[in-house]
């Protein structure tokens, strides 16, 4: 399997763990505080890690070289899930992956700035209409911006940061410290959240667990897929989430797409189509320094 197949295959997994854990987070948002939610859904993703680690004895892989970075990031995706958490509680779960899926029309814009990966004129014309796909499917309104849209609006200037520099960094540190020091300043910024918690009884612990689990791969599979495959190719893969979140609304919450949504939902399923056509050009160079395992599994 090529490598930008096999990455664009790693994210419709991880697409697919994100959306098992939010929605099991959004369903845990209707009873429980927010920071309560972040802070246990936070812990229960490192327990996973840890457990992994441990298990598969990868501990090793936990070393760094470049800590400095570690350690913005980390601060940066405290921020972004702030801001996540928040359009997960107030939003459609279409409307969230709507907004995440705005990144790939930004990692194509800035990757030729930054990684020097250009994008053909047929993958910007599929990442513009995958684009406005996304636009029919949130319906901006500019002029009614509060905090909580603004969070949701947020997001994918914020998610495409993210995957940008976890690519930088995937040339020198492994999926697995990638994945697992970014979760602390979240823990201690959740836990003094200024929310009263609650107590819990075990089908909300379980349901935290399921939903810290989901988070937890689906970052793995994140840093995995855009390690192996050019991120302009591989990012607008993100719009499927779109199709899957619209399931989801309307089975659990009984929120139904209009016309102007079918609309934009067809030109992302178009968008797709004509970047996997195109995920048939030459595989990127890998890492050499890396073992194969860190490289193309996660």
């Amino acid at each position: 399997m090529r490598p930008n197949t096999r990455a664009i295959f790693y994210l419709q997994l991880c697409l697919l763990s994100f959306l098992i854990g939010d929605s099991v987070a959004k369903k845990l948002l209707e009873s429980i505080p927010l920071g309560q939610v972040m802070c246990l859904r936070t812990a229960a993703a490192l327990l996973v890690l840890i457990v992994i680690l441990l298990g598969s004895r990868r501990l090793s892989l936990l070393k760094v070289t470049k800590p400095v970075h570690h350690f913005l990031r980390s601060l940066v995706f405290t921020l972004i899930s702030l801001g996540y958490y928040v359009a997960v509680k107030y939003f459609p779960m279409s409307a969230v992956t709507a907004a995440l899926a705005g990144a790939p029309i930004i990692i194509s814009a800035i990757s030729p700035l930054i990684l020097r990966e250009r994008a053909n004129t047929v993958q910007w014309l599929a990442t513009i209409a995958g684009f406005i796909g996304v636009c029919l499917v949130l319906k901006p309104d500019l002029a009614n911006l509060g905090w909580h849209y603004l969070a949701l609006l947020s997001l994918p200037l914020s998610y495409s940061t993210m995957i940008l520099w976890s690519r930088y960094l995937s040339r020198t540190e492994s999926d697995w410290s990638m994945n697992f020091y970014i979760y602390f300043p979240l823990l201690i910024v959740s836990f003094f959240w200024p929310e009263q918690w609650i107590a819990l009884d075990a089908m909300d612990m379980a349901m935290i667990m399921v939903s810290g689990t989901g988070g937890a791969f689906g970052f793995i599979l994140m840093v995995a897929a855009f390690r192996i495959g050019k991120p302009v190719v591989v990012a607008p893969f993100e719009y499927t989430s779109i199709i899957m979140a619209a399931g989801v609304d309307m089975l659990f919450w009984h929120f139904y797409p209009d016309s102007a949504m079918w609309l934009g939902i067809g030109l992302i399923l178009l968008c797709a189509a004509l970047q996997a056509w195109q995920a048939r050009i030459e595989p990127p160079v890998i890492t050499p320094h890396l073992r194969p395992e860190d490289t193309h599994m996660p």
